[in-house]
């Protein structure tokens, strides 16, 4: 019977690790990017991309590339061989492109570029930061569609970058201290940036600054009051004892 559930077990590890094997194949595809972390909203940018190990799970797909920026110039997309022959395809004022993939054309690589303007932003997170999906590539086989790689960027207004610096501030100065109402204003203020109320949200940052600050400064004022007190007292002891010192001096002359 061991033997018989051991021989199950063996034979269902292998099935788990070849199927682990097929899902991580597929996505072996890697992709290097040029591209911003963060961008103003409406401002033009361009993300660049070269997509390398192209026939590590096929040498017969397509690759497919879809993007979030508006008035899109288009994609440039160029296949690079070995020694270096290029072939390069233009997709105008497209938001999305797609070439095949052939063991054929022997490629090294595939280099893709697009630019276009940083959308709006349809809703506001603090952590972690709103972004929208600059380029996402997606490997196309039949009615089979995996994700090699999304390229994400953070998207601003120059009010919610403000307020988001002012609460950068805030949490830096509320995890230095201990207070309770910084940290109520600090989670106020991260409300009010996602609500888009900026300058409720900048208001209450301040606050929570100033808070924390008042917090420490009574910290430190009762640690000053502390370090008085202990020294008080060890001044009292030692005055005790030189008086208790000199009391017995005195009682002992009196003896002789």
């Amino acid at each position: 019977m061991s033997w018989i559930r051991s021989s199950k077990g063996v034979a269902l590890l292998a099935v788990l690790v070849l199927t682990f094997a097929a899902v991580g194949a597929v996505t072996a595809a890697s992709v290097q990017t040029d591209t911003p972390d963060e961008a103003q909203v409406g401002e033009e940018i361009t993300v660049s991309a070269t997509i390398t190990n192209v026939y590590e799970t096929s040498d017969q797909w397509r690759l497919n590339g879809t993007t979030a920026l508006t008035n899109v110039t288009g994609w440039t997309v160029t296949k690079v061989t070995p020694s270096g022959e290029e072939n390069t395809t233009q997709f105008d004022g497209a938001t999305d492109f797609e070439v095949a993939i052939s063991g054929e054309e022997n490629l090294k690589h595939v280099n893709v570029t697009i630019t276009g303007d940083v959308p709006p932003v349809e809703a506001y997170s603090y952590d972690p930061p709103q972004s929208f999906t600059a380029a996402q590539f997606d490997r196309v086989q039949g009615n089979n569609v995996n994700e090699i790689r999304t390229i994400s960027v953070h998207h601003y207004t120059p009010d919610s970058q403000s307020a988001r610096q002012l609460i950068d501030e805030a949490d830096q100065a509320v995890n230095d201290s201990s207070s309770d109402d910084a940290r109520s204003d600090l989670n106020s203020a991260i409300s009010a940036y996602e609500n888009e109320n900026f300058p409720n949200a900048e208001n209450l940052s301040q606050s929570a600054i100033d808070a924390a600050e008042s917090a420490e400064q009574s910290a430190q004022t009762t640690q000053l009051i502390l370090y008085g007190a202990g020294g008080l007292v060890v001044l009292v002891l030692i005055g005790g004892g030189i008086y208790y010192w000199r009391s017995q001096q005195e009682s002992y002359d009196k003896l002789r």
